[in-house]
């Protein structure tokens, strides 16, 4: 089995980013920052609410930190900001990694025993129902007459 090799295990990588001028990288930290990077906000590209509120919950759960955050600049923008400032000048960058790191271990063990439940039949399996008859069913409960074509006589 390969292990896949992720931008971030380059410990180089986000400072890189600071000072390149490659426009989308995945992740890049904004201007403003500390000088020792206990606190930066990250830009994360291709990346919404179902990420930002991930990492969030799992960056708050580490006791260096101070604050944690991020916001969707602009719904038509694909990208989140993740704001993450941390005690006694502990690297936010590295915080970031390790909470990568940790949704991913969390995730792996979440389709893991997912996948161990559909192996071992370990859940209830129903008929599809057939919504046409039930929304037929339904509609002639309520007074309306149903037409074969799709289209409701409601006279």
């Amino acid at each position: 089995m390969s292990t896949a090799t992720s931008k971030l295990d380059n410990p180089s990588t986000l400072l890189q980013s600071v000072s390149s001028n490659a426009i989308h990288e995945k992740i890049t930290i904004l201007p403003g920052h500390e000088a020792d990077y206990s606190a930066c906000t990250f830009c994360l590209w291709q990346e919404d609410h179902t990420l930002g509120n991930a990492l969030r919950w799992i960056i708050m759960k580490d006791p260096e930190v101070e604050f944690c955050g991020y916001t969707a600049p602009h719904p038509s923008e694909p990208k989140i900001h993740l704001r993450i400032q941390m005690y006694e000048s502990q690297s936010a960058v590295d915080c970031l990694r390790r909470a990568l790191s940790n949704l991913r271990d969390l995730l792996n063990t979440v389709n893991d025993a997912y996948s161990k439940s559909l192996q071992n039949d370990d859940y209830v399996k129903e008929d599809d129902a057939d919504v046409q008859a039930v929304v037929d069913q339904t509609l002639r409960e309520r007074g309306f007459s149903v037409v074969q074509d799709d289209r409701m006589d409601v006279s």
